[in-house]
């Protein structure tokens, strides 16, 4: 009899607990999904294990052979150009300022998910302004940032990291690694809104330049003069710690039960930094492209996965730039872009879905990052698809052929299927208002209680 009545308290307990987590389950199932966005920083798609590197990335590989792998993604070509252009779905010619500088006056991804009822946060690099006050105008309800109200020459992101959080500096000694202050910022965050509904923007510090070594590289044990030492060589490791923050990440969203309800969205900011050259498993070698405006400086890996058992491909040819990301946030968390932002991005979210979609047709780049106000060298606008690219000033190139675009093809001298392709993209041209190289960038605003504060010797962004 006692026996029994155990039988039975065990099985109603047993109901009573399963109850609950059903219960749980359909109540995340049924909310939109947190969103996690992973920018990598000077990572092009070379570097990935996916995308045929040879550098360990066995967590990324694995998000990509689970979730979503995008064969072409594209940024712009340097860092402040993507981080305005990702941040607020317009392409540069409309919003973009200088470097190290986002328009105070501008809305973000950011903004929408607060309107939604997310909590916002974002961790890594910053260069978008300098004013502590920042993150907060631009929708981000916490921060972890390096280069905020510091310029670099005032400190680091790797050994002896100099990071502002929540308007505090955070003590570190050469025992502490930037990156680790920052993924563990993030898996806080998550942690501490695993019931609610969240945003998480991670723009990592990995694996800009300098060089050095990560807590798992053995030079980084060999001294503490060694982890300052900048060296190519370390660009190895810097790129398999950057997948095992990332796997951090994941592991943590499993822990907490909320991984099949997180939309995670891994990129980068644009090619590999030039100094490096990265081995590939078929044997050949791909310069870092950082900066310019070839293939291999702003195409870059583009990873997405909504949790298990949603996709029949795990590949897709699409073509997607960093307009389209403000968009899919939206559709996700089910807000709508208002008209009057003005953005130029589509939804990618069908794909995400594990649907057919909408694929676009081209991409476009408007490209000037006028660093120190002068106009680069490299200043272009160009459209492109899989294989064909028309720049502003005529260029036209077949990328299949002549990937370092060495060899451009005259007016009327292409294909049929090339001159057909060179005609569309000049009918996009002419919708644009008229530039040039030279021309400066948007007007400079500066926000009244937004001001810098940055002194004159902090040596610029």
């Amino acid at each position: 009899m006692i026996r029994r009545f155990r039988i039975i308290l065990l099985a109603a307990v047993a109901t009573g607990i399963w109850a609950r987590l059903d219960a749980q389950t359909k109540k995340i199932s049924n909310r939109t999904p947190n969103i996690i966005l992973i920018l990598a920083d000077d990572m092009g798609k070379e570097c990935l294990g996916t995308y045929g590197g040879t550098y360990p990335t066995p967590n990324l590989d694995k998000l990509a052979n689970e979730g979503l792998k995008f064969n072409y993604g594209f940024s712009q070509p340097l860092c402040t150009p993507t981080r305005v252009q990702i941040m607020t779905g317009k392409y540069n010619y409309k919003n973009y300022v200088e470097f190290g500088y986002l328009d105070p006056y501008q809305k973000t991804f950011a903004h929408l998910a607060k309107e939604a009822g997310y909590n916002t946060a974002i961790a890594g690099k910053w260069q978008l302004g300098a004013n502590n006050k920042l993150p907060g105008l631009f929708g981000f309800d916490q921060y972890c940032l390096w280069q905020l109200t510091y310029g670099k020459n005032k400190g680091e992101r790797y050994a002896k990291p100099l990071i502002e959080r929540d308007a505090n500096i955070v003590k570190t000694t050469d025992e502490d690694f930037g990156p680790d202050i920052f993924v563990n910022y993030i898996l806080d965050f998550i942690t501490r809104n695993k019931d609610k509904k969240f945003l998480a923007y991670y723009p990592m510090a990995l694996v800009h330049a300098p060089f050095l070594p990560t807590p798992d590289s053995k030079r980084w044990k060999e001294s503490v003069e060694l982890r300052h030492k900048n060296d190519t060589l370390n660009f190895r490791d810097m790129v398999t710690y950057s997948d095992k923050n990332v796997g951090k990440i994941v592991a943590k969203l499993k822990e907490l039960g909320i991984y099949e309800n997180t939309i995670i969205i891994f990129t980068g900011d644009n090619g590999t930094g030039r100094p490096v050259v990265t081995p590939m498993k078929d044997g050949s070698k791909v310069p870092g492209g950082k900066g310019l405006t070839v293939d291999r400086g702003h195409h870059v890996p583009l990873i997405v996965n909504w949790g298990t058992g949603r996709y029949k491909d795990h590949v897709t040819d699409d073509l997607v730039d960093f307009t389209d990301i403000l968009p899919t946030i939206a559709d996700a968390i089910q807000k709508k872009v208002p008209a009057d932002w003005n953005t130029d991005g589509h939804s990618i979210l069908p794909q995400i879905r594990g649907e057919k979609g909408t694929p676009r047709q081209w991409v476009f780049s408007h490209y000037n990052p006028l660093q120190n106000n002068q106009p680069s060298k490299n200043a272009a606008r160009f459209f492109r698809d899989h294989r064909y690219k028309l720049y502003h000033d005529g260029r036209f190139f077949d990328l299949v052929n002549d990937y370092e675009e060495q060899n451009p093809i005259p007016e009327g001298r292409g294909t049929p299927e090339a001159e057909a392709i060179r005609k569309t993209f000049a009918a996009e041209f002419a919708k644009l208002p008229a530039w040039k190289p030279s021309d400066p960038g948007q007007p400079k605003r500066v926000r009244p209680g937004y001001e810098s504060q940055r002194g004159a010797d902090d040596g610029g962004e």
